[in-house]
């Protein structure tokens, strides 16, 4: 298809740009981390294959290993202050990245030949065969769908998932087992990795190496392109090339204009297109196009669909004389809750009274100020969220926490999280082993689905979904990952009167499973149908505990709502 030299070497360039591009749309595009230190890895990974070939004498293909090896070693090392910065923190830092980057490259002449660079960087051969520019353009394509192919079983998996699940909501993700920051260095590392192998490619293409070949608005460009390409779309990369480094080199004269089409295709696609050109082409499939299938199943009750889904041993909590404080303002005071196995248990009380704060507590979103929580035997308290999540602490939130990306059915299961035993090796290669255990958490998935009432709604994007059905979508993620103890924030909050009705009948089948409930509500009429029990906060005190019955017709609980003297 190519005949002429200039757009052979066009096209594999542009290959190589598409290969950096993608390893970054994992990180700017599913992870949501914003670097400007992209192109500055490219360049160290383009320099260490030029050095270790012209000065040491090394073929390609050692050279390539090792220009990865460091890539995602020194995106790895970046990746350290983004742990505890705040993004545009951490923007600013990349950028001071990048200046270093070049200013080492500049002054290390005895390595890196200065401003002149390295000279006659050979190219790649076999058997004493030198790769000729169609066998390279043929290379740099087989490599880029090789990645495509891994980076689509990542994204596609618990792997990226949880990425995106970072990008919309850390808390989220906390809540199903992610480890916020060995996810984040595993997002750096592999874009790195990427950025150092398209750097090799880049050097042995460009024969000459220079620092000049890597100024500061090189690694704009790969933003631009994943950002305007479609950022977490796996095609968007590949139409970001085409659009903003294929298209203006073909048109010759677009070519000095290059940043003033970036700045004004950014401004234009943040008002028009804000999810890219991929992201505007899914739009319109979804608008004009063929409905996405749907899997249409029998009706069932709930009782038919529990009977179907394996018991979970509850086990009983404790919160034994728990306080939080907030800058000298008394959250909690000595609250102390005993829930036996398989109960439900009810947390009630005025706004501000406490309640949140004390499932951010059980939960590990916070740390009490004195107190201990107990999981069964098992003290909790100090551990990391996803680590007492993993402990089998499932929880949901008073506005809901989803991934609206992914659609109902892959958020529902994306609850399984720490339930997965595969590696991230073989989801990334896609191996039998972790393929059969994919398919089956998935079966295990949609029979929750169908639990919460929403199968009807399986291949839509979730954020598609109104907000009464968002609460029973969190539900059914929670459960996916079998926890022993469920914490339910306002779960009643925004649903219709069926959905409530579908709520106080799932919540019994729940119990009947044997997990233990813990609920804030205010809905007075779903604590009385299914709680055994109740504790009614105020000021952070408990006030009143007992059943239900109980604590309602207790005269303190009534003045503190409806501020009647006592």
């Amino acid at each position: 298809m190519v005949t002429g030299s200039f757009y052979l070497f066009l096209f594999t360039f542009a290959g190589v740009y598409l290969l950096a591009a993608m390893g970054f749309n994992v990180l700017a595009g599913y992870m949501g981390i914003i670097s400007l230190a992209h192109g500055a890895v490219v360049a160290i990974g383009a320099f260490t294959t030029a050095i270790l070939t012209v000065t040491y004498g090394w073929s390609f293909w050692p050279a390539a290993v090792m220009s990865t090896l460091v890539g995602g070693a020194v995106s790895g090392l970046v990746a350290l202050p983004a742990l505890r910065l705040s993004s545009w923190y951490f923007v600013l830092i990349t950028i001071a990245f990048t200046t270093a980057v070049t200013a080492v490259i500049t002054d290390m002449k005895w390595l890196t030949g200065g401003f002149t660079g390295i000279l006659g960087v050979p190219p790649p051969s076999i058997a004493g065969h030198k790769f000729s520019g169609r066998e390279m353009f043929w290379l740099v394509m087989v490599i880029n769908i090789a990645v495509w192919w891994v980076i689509s079983n990542i994204v596609h998996s618990r792997i990226g998932w949880s990425l995106l699940a970072i990008r919309d909501s850390s808390i989220s993700a906390l809540s199903n087992g992610v480890s916020v920051s060995h996810t984040r260095l595993f997002a750096f590392v592999f874009a790195g990795a990427t950025a150092g192998l398209a750097g090799a490619l880049f050097a042995v293409l460009k024969i000459v190496v220079t620092p000049e070949d890597f100024p500061f608005h090189f690694s704009i460009f790969f933003l631009f392109v994943v950002v305007l390409g479609g950022p977490a779309y796996l095609w968007g990369p590949l139409l970001g090339v085409f659009a903003f480094y294929v298209l203006p080199e073909m048109l010759g004269s677009l070519r000095e204009y290059r940043m003033l089409i970036y700045g004004v295709g950014l401004l234009a696609f943040s008002i028009v297109l804000p999810e890219g050109i991929a992201g505007g082409l899914v739009a319109l499939r979804r608008r004009y196009g063929a409905s996405s299938a749907k899997k249409q199943s029998a009706q069932r009750t709930v009782s038919q669909i529990t009977h179907a889904i394996r018991p979970i041993e509850g086990v009983a909590l404790k919160v034994e004389d728990v306080s939080k404080t907030f800058g000298g303002v008394n959250a909690l005071s000595n609250v102390t809750i005993s829930v036996p196995a398989g109960h439900i248990h009810a947390v009630v009380g005025p706004n501000g009274s406490g309640k949140t704060t004390l499932l951010n507590i059980i939960s590990g979103l916070y740390e009490p100020s004195g107190g201990d929580v107990r999981l069964g035997d098992k003290r909790i308290t100090g551990l990391r969220p996803h680590m007492i999540a993993r402990a089998g602490v499932g929880r949901t939130f008073q506005t809901p926490k989803i991934i609206g990306h992914l659609s109902v059915l892959e958020n529902i299961r994306f609850g399984a999280y720490h339930r997965e035993k595969s590696s991230g090796l073989s989801i990334a290669l896609s191996l039998p082993s972790a393929r059969r255990e994919a398919e089956e958490l998935t079966r295990e998935a949609t029979e929750l689905l169908a639990l919460v009432g929403l199968s009807d709604r399986a291949y839509d994007r979730a954020d598609e979904l109104p907000h009464g059905q968002l609460r029973l979508l969190e539900i059914g993620r929670a459960l996916v990952g079998r926890p022993r103890v469920l914490l339910l924030d306002e779960p009643a909050a925004g649903l219709s009167l069926h959905e409530l009705e579908r709520l106080e009948e799932l919540m019994i089948e729940i119990r009947r499973l044997g997990v233990t409930l813990i609920m804030v509500e205010h809905h007075v009429e779903l604590v009385m149908g299914v709680a055994q029990s109740a504790t009614v906060l105020d000021g952070g005190k408990v006030l009143a505990a007992g059943t239900p019955e109980q604590v309602f017709a207790d005269k303190a609980v009534v003045s503190a709502y409806t501020g009647a003297p006592q």
